[in-house]
């Protein structure tokens, strides 16, 4: 894991009341930014994190269900976001609100300069293995394990300036999904590839995936940010080893929002991750 991908990941414990809640402290580094605020999968992915170690940290070993605890993972985050976090320090207030040898139910506030910027409901449990019952056709299918010599990479390139993940992440666009780097417009779709540097993908980072891509309104020659209102995100499984791939899409834009769901598969095939979001459209 690169080092500042592991850094954001530590937390701090700052406060406990047991036996249900907990605060922890994070360090947002400036590169998990979009421009000047915190990308939004980003802190997600911290938050999800903060409850996962918050249910180890509140399960004593003797509790009859510490053996399922410690297999559970978010498998749903619902976020509320009510401001937009700077990059900086940010307190996780973590409370358990159910506890369930299937299910478990965390809420976690991120609260900055005494504010809550997120408010999250995170659903824990065990994440899906073995074969899937059934598959649908998505439009990722026939998109290759690897991104081509064509895919247009973060690193170096204009988008840099603006999207900041590039010292944690190897992220690849397919062109074709991207008619507006030509002035073009077209299908509002974009296809890609990701992996964290230096290591395989793991749950935590599939969450930060399912906010990974450019606004799909953009294609349709609506630029700026798009600031969002909810995210959910569902992590499906551990994904294998090896590139991720992405597509995000939309069925609706509205005169004021839209919607954007996120699709992430792993080097297999399989759907590891998925999301939807509502987002205001960019001011013109």
């Amino acid at each position: 894991m690169t080092d500042k991908l592991a850094t954001v990941l530590t937390l701090d414990e700052i406060k406990r009341a047991e036996p249900d809640r907990i605060t922890y402290r994070a360090v947002i580094d400036p590169v998990f930014t979009i421009g000047p605020k915190v990308h939004g999968g980003s802190l997600q992915m911290v938050v999800a994190h903060a409850a996962r170690e918050a249910l180890t940290a509140l399960t004593a070993p003797d509790d009859p269900k510490a053996e399922s605890a410690a297999e559970q993972i978010p498998v749903a985050i619902s976020s509320d976001f009510l401001n937009a976090p700077d990059a900086a320090e940010i307190d996780l207030e973590v409370t358990l609100r159910k506890r369930g040898k299937t299910v478990t139910v965390i809420s976690v506030d991120a609260v900055q300069t005494d504010r809550v910027m997120v408010s999250s409901s995170i659903t824990m449990a065990r994440p899906d293995t073995g074969p899937s019952h059934h598959t649908g056709a998505s439009v990722l299918d026939g998109v290759p394990v690897e991104p081509p010599p064509s895919a247009l990479a973060l690193d170096g390139s204009p988008l840099a300036s603006v999207n900041h993940l590039g010292p944690v992440l190897d992220l690849r666009i397919d062109p074709e999904t991207m008619p507006f780097v030509e002035g073009k417009q077209g299908e509002p779709l974009v296809r890609g590839w990701i992996q964290p540097k230096g290591v395989a993908p793991d749950t935590d980072f599939a969450v930060l995936v399912c906010d990974i891509s450019i606004p799909v309104v953009a294609n349709l020659g609506l630029h700026g940010w798009a600031p969002t209102v909810q995210l959910t995100t569902y992590v499906r499984r551990h994904p294998a080893p090896g590139w991720l791939r992405f597509a995000a899409t939309t069925v609706e834009v509205g005169p004021g929002m839209f919607e954007e769901d996120h699709l992430v598969v792993d080097s297999t095939g399989t759907v590891v991750a998925q999301s939807r979001q509502l987002a205001l459209l960019p001011r013109r």
